[in-house]
């Protein structure tokens, strides 16, 4: 019984899934919209960057800015990191030469970079979003769906950028890199007209996650992923595009909850179930201690059973009966024992083979109990 208790608790400890229909959500946020966001930074790699990556990952690590490393070049460098969107995000930016950058959605030269005197601008569209990691035997699926509304008319060049970055990436040769954007997918899907309420979604399917290198398994690991939300464009009549909210993330483990309000009922079950584990435990060790023990042996004569009875808890001995084919010529008497006390006599029975008696007794606070002497077919005193 103590291991089944044990099982039935580890269920229910069990990170919480929901299916629908044949598939399973493994993990999910909501996230509320960030008031202030560090700059974009976009990196696009080239030989000889070490240094400098060293410093814009202690400076993402700080807060001061949004890094994302493009890693240009790793189809001919070897190691497994994706290069396909940051090979196709350089040619929008126009890059033709590494290593570049691009702050806050426009490339600047590297004396620029280093000029910049960096502060924390507020996001000027209110994101809020959720995200879901679905799948069925693992995680198939990335579905992220925002909400905003526009607080101006948004110029025509808007659009909702989604990053996926691998926070500490390491490709198959050792190399180690943080922020390294494993898949990128720029959206205009939503309403630009001011005022207009957005319900915006991305799903980025199987293919698109195989595709990138993303490996999401049963979603206890899925942080090592960062979402990264980034609108870029403009109001009005703006000509010029901008970073104009970041949002970002780490994808949710299967570990952790969406809502607090989801852990009540499991938490509920939980203590309901510990508290029964906890009568049960206290019942068998009340039983443990309470019970009397029955113990007995073959005397130096033929078809004598020396017997001793300790009581656990106060006890009364009521009726012997004796196993099939066996007769006694004398009887454990009625008693009344107390706690802890002991009672020992002798017997004289005759049958044949092994022995068997019943004795019945009544326990405080246990009731009425039944208990064994087996022994096995007396051996001739030779």
């Amino acid at each position: 019984m103590r291991y089944g208790t044990w099982a039935i608790l580890i269920i229910f400890l069990l990170p919480n899934v929901t299916a629908i229909g044949d598939l399973t959500v493994f993990s999910s946020s909501e996230n509320t919209s960030q008031e202030l966001a560090p700059p974009l930074v976009e990196w696009f790699h080239g030989e000889g960057d070490d240094e400098k990556v060293e410093l814009l990952e202690a400076m993402d690590r700080q807060g001061i800015i949004t890094l994302v490393h493009w890693r240009t070049g790793a189809n001919e460098e070897g190691g497994g990191w994706p290069s396909d969107d940051a090979d196709a995000r350089a040619q929008f930016h126009g890059i033709d030469y590494f290593p570049a950058v691009a702050v806050d959605g426009t490339p600047i030269s590297m004396e620029a970079f280093d000029e910049i005197e960096w502060a924390m601008p507020n996001n000027e569209v209110a994101i809020d979003y959720s995200i879901e990691l679905i799948g069925s035997s693992k995680v198939e699926m990335v579905s992220i769906v925002a909400e905003f509304t526009n607080p101006h008319q948004l110029n025509g060049a808007t659009q909702l950028h989604v990053f996926i970055v691998e926070s500490e990436a390491r490709d198959t040769i050792g190399r180690e890199a943080e922020n390294v954007l494993c898949d990128w997918a720029p959206s205009s899907s939503f309403y630009f007209t001011n005022g207009s309420e957005n319900k915006w979604n991305a799903t980025l399917t199987r293919e698109h996650l195989v595709g990138a290198g993303i490996e999401l398994g049963d979603a206890s690991h899925a942080n090592q992923y960062e979402l990264i939300l980034v609108m870029i464009g403009g109001f009005d009549n703006e000509s010029t595009n901008r970073v104009i909210s970041i949002q970002r993330t780490a994808l949710p483990t299967s570990w952790q909850s969406s809502d607090s309000s989801d852990a009540i009922v499991p938490a509920i079950l939980i203590v309901v179930l510990l508290i029964v584990i906890g009568f049960i435990v206290f019942a068998e060790r009340k039983r443990e201690k309470g019970l009397p023990r029955l113990e007995g042996s073959w005397g130096p004569a033929a078809g004598e059973v020396e017997y001793r009875i300790k009581a656990g808890y106060s006890m009364e001995i009521g009726a012997m009966e004796m196993g099939e084919g066996w007769r006694s010529h004398s009887r454990i008497k009625k008693d009344s024992l107390r706690a802890g006390e002991e009672k020992t006599g002798t017997i004289k029975v005759t049958g044949k083979g092994s022995f068997h008696m019943r004795l019945s007794v009544k326990v405080d606070d246990l009731g009425d109990w039944i208990l064994d002497l087996d022994l096995p077919e007396q051996k001739a005193n030779d």
